[in-house]
């Protein structure tokens, strides 16, 4: 399958290194409005064969185009997703969705009319250890918490500080905290979960706008969840699953590196299977199978789970007070 991978960001570069990994993967391009940065990341990987894009409007009207992975600015995902579905080709988007739910359902709405295959790529769900993880929830009797935290200092943070305006730092961008580590602990909840019946958050809002840092509680009834996001401050980033038998340890929750049940009389039980550098190549796959089989829905992470993730995101930017453009 000939792809086109749309920005030359760090995460094209960790999904490029990993597909490469996956037979049916084809790099047929990569889309930068600077045709020196698109030549730079591809030399940077050594592919000499590849062509360079410098519109997602080139990229649209190539025939040889069969999927683009996009990984531009999250403020571009819906617009570039549902011209590229518009243009009959398949979609990896890259996590956030969209700024915000509206523009997902339009993403979901060109993916059915012009029945071509959308996915957010949220890797997590893909991973082996993600299979592992659900087979050994029934190891914690009745979930009563769910604990999960991703805080990590950001290097822009001190760019920020010192004066400049990076855009992970800027609401034009549909950025912030949340949408971008938060969202891991979140959407792994959800995928396991389900929606809640209610969101409350509060954060840290910088002068630009967008969230720091922050905290959601969620609500289900008979459990609830925490979610503790930073991108101001650093965390040794365990999640925890409590039941009323024992406990299910994760380390770094976007990757599941290594994953414990401890049950309440002291029994440790390590359930997570080696690490994978190529941890991107799982989602690739899938993604991949399902395209050739004619699906517009992963079976994965389906629309619906990033339906409920993006409400979650909206309810609780809402609630901190973070507004992007597309909002209005």
């Amino acid at each position: 399958m000939n792809f086109v991978i749309v920005g030359t960001n760090f995460i094209s570069d960790t999904f490029l290194s990993a597909a490469k990994t996956v037979n049916d993967f084809n790099l047929l391009g990569v889309c930068s409005r600077n045709s020196q940065t698109g030549s730079a990341f591809l030399a940077k990987h050594a592919m000499d064969t590849t062509q360079v894009f410098i519109s997602i409007e080139q990229v649209c009207q190539d025939d040889n185009v069969d999927a683009v992975y996009i990984a531009a600015p999250n403020s571009l995902h819906k617009a570039y997703a549902v011209q590229c579905l518009a243009a009959g080709k398949h979609v990896l988007g890259e996590k956030p969705a969209a700024a915000n739910n509206r523009e997902l359902a339009a993403i979901i709405s060109a993916a059915k009319k012009h029945q071509r295959l959308y996915m957010e790529a949220m890797m997590t769900t893909h991973l082996p250890n993600f299979s592992k993880l659900k087979a050994a929830l029934t190891k914690i009797g009745t979930p009563r918490k769910y604990i999960g935290q991703y805080s990590q200092y950001s290097s822009r943070y001190d760019k920020y500080k010192n004066g400049e305006r990076p855009n992970t730092f800027l609401p034009e961008f549909a950025n912030g905290a949340l949408v971008d580590l938060g969202i891991y602990p979140l959407y792994l909840l959800i995928a396991l979960w389900g929606a809640p019946n209610s969101v409350q958050a509060s954060g840290i809002l910088l002068e630009t706008g967008v969230d720091g840092a922050g905290d959601l509680l969620l609500n289900y009834s008979t459990k609830q969840a925490v979610i503790s996001y930073s991108k101001i401050s650093q965390g040794d980033n365990f999640t925890e699953i409590q039941g009323e038998k024992g406990r299910i340890r994760i380390e770094a929750v976007s990757l599941l590196k290594r994953m414990q049940f401890i049950g309440n009389d002291g029994t440790v039980e390590e359930l997570a299977a080696p690490f994978d550098e190529h941890f991107m190549r799982h989602e690739v796959s899938h993604f991949i199978n399902a395209a050739q089989a004619g699906q517009i829905e992963s079976a994965v992470n389906t629309h619906q789970l990033a339906t409920e993730v993006m409400q979650v995101l909206d309810s609780a930017r809402a609630q901190l007070g973070v507004v992007y453009p597309a909002d209005n």
